[in-house]
């Protein structure tokens, strides 16, 4: 039988006109795991005429093309010199190779691939990041694209990744009151200051790990990027995130902090950075009332011509920081009451919506209403594509607000509330 096989080996292999439908075949076979189905054969060729008429004695000459059921196949090659040949053993020495059917070949990867997430599930047994990682590849959610497309294209990097990660994920403090330097947190895991920017994997994986533990979608921005790492016990960039502000004071170990005291009493404004506020333990405006302003110039304005009242204010600066975040955080158990207003458009109803949500009836907006924007209204047109921001607010107080800002598509701008702002100041410190 070995030999008849060999002889049909050759016969098939000689012969040009059958090398498109050994490979059609082969294409089926691997679909299907079986001998079995139809193939086509496009745009016969004069080699492939001959053959397949003299195979299945049948006129092949006039045809274009040709469908031709596999079982068909096999019971003409019964009718010839090489009847009970194994095929199977044919088909596979034709191509000398083991033909794997696709279903094979997936049971395949996958149990590779189940192999090679178990060795590193294993290496953080009992850990976080064990419970993470577990949740990515059960859920496929979470990190799981990032990794699977990784897995293709480079297993050991991916390996080295989420080792790397892991062990990240595990040294996470999750205390804003516990907090190491982004660069130093990568050196004392990998020796490498950059491991986690966020234009590497894993800082993309990393910041995935933290979000799946504060049960938040994956950040989108620099801004929330940078608060998710501060709320896991990680800061970055503390020189350029920062706030300005006027008329607080602030404490450090129980005692009052001299370079506030001294801004305060100067009724000057005084930038603060992610690293001045790490170093302080609580805020308070002495008269428990504060006033936030996105816009910068408002801001100086109020302050210059309220100089000398130690009134609590706040800047922005358009998308609030993690700064201005941080300080909130830290004031919020000392005021009475937070009066946000900022310019009627996207960027600052985004604003007061996040502050909304974050620090609830706390926040009162001042001067933020349909009847403030339609005395002010600009000429400014607002993009469509900025508009569409308007869809994601979720606090009920800004919709009716935003519909307006929709229905007529333009802006309009702090500064010429500024007086009735100095107005209602001093109608609050009355009261």
């Amino acid at each position: 039988m070995e030999r008849i096989k060999q002889e049909c080996l050759k016969y098939f292999k000689s012969n040009k006109g059958y090398k498109r439908l050994f490979e059609k075949i082969r294409e089926k076979y691997r679909m299907l795991g079986y001998l079995g189905g139809s193939i086509k054969l496009d745009n016969l060729t004069p080699e492939e005429q001959d053959a397949l008429s003299g195979f299945f004695k049948r006129d092949f000459y006039n045809k274009k093309s040709a469908t031709i059921k596999i079982e068909n196949f096999l019971k003409a090659l019964e009718n010839t010199r090489f009847s009970g040949v194994d095929f199977e053993g044919v088909l596979m020495e034709y191509f000398d190779e083991k033909i794997i059917s696709k279903k094979e070949e997936q049971n395949r990867l996958e149990k590779e691939k189940e192999k090679f997430f178990s060795e590193i599930l294993s290496c953080f047994s009992g850990t976080k990041a064990k419970e993470w990682l577990e949740y990515v590849l059960d859920k496929k959610e979470n990190a799981y694209k990032l990794i699977i497309q990784k897995y293709e294209r480079d297993k050991l990097g991916l390996k080295n990744s989420l080792l790397l990660t892991g062990e990240a994920v595990n040294r996470l403090s999750f205390d804003i009151n516990n907090t190491e330097r982004l660069a130093i947190f990568s050196s004392n895991i990998s020796k490498n200051p950059h491991t986690f920017d966020f234009d590497r994997d894993e800082g993309k994986l990393l910041l995935y790990g933290i979000s799946y533990f504060l049960k938040e979608e994956y950040p989108e921005n620099a801004q929330k990027r940078a608060e998710f790492l501060y709320r896991a016990g990680i800061i970055d960039d503390e020189v350029s995130n920062y706030t300005i502000v006027s008329g607080l004071l602030a404490y450090k170990d129980g005692k009052l902090h001299e370079g506030w005291e001294g801004f305060y009493k100067n009724s000057e404004p005084m930038q603060l950075s992610l690293y001045n506020l790490s170093k302080i333990d609580k805020i308070i405006a002495p008269e428990r009332v504060v006033y936030i302003f996105e816009n910068p110039t408002v801001f100086s304005e109020i302050l210059e011509r309220t100089k000398g009242k130690k009134i609590a204010l706040i800047c922005t600066y358009g998308q609030i920081k993690l700064a201005s975040l941080i300080l909130l955080d830290k004031l919020m158990d000392n005021v009475y009451k937070i009066y946000y207003s900022g310019d009627f458009d996207p960027e600052g109803l985004l604003i007061a919506d996040k502050l909304i949500q974050r620090y609830g009836d706390k926040i009162t907006l001042w001067r933020y209403g349909i009847d403030d924007y339609k005395t002010i209204i600009s000429t400014k047109k607002i993009s469509p594509q900025r508009l569409k921001k308007l869809s994601n607010l979720k606090a009920k107080e800004l919709i009716a607000l935003a519909e307006e800002i929709q229905k007529t598509g333009l802006a309009a701008y702090q500064e010429l509330l500024i007086e009735k702002y100095l107005n209602d100041i001093g109608t609050v410190r009355e009261n």
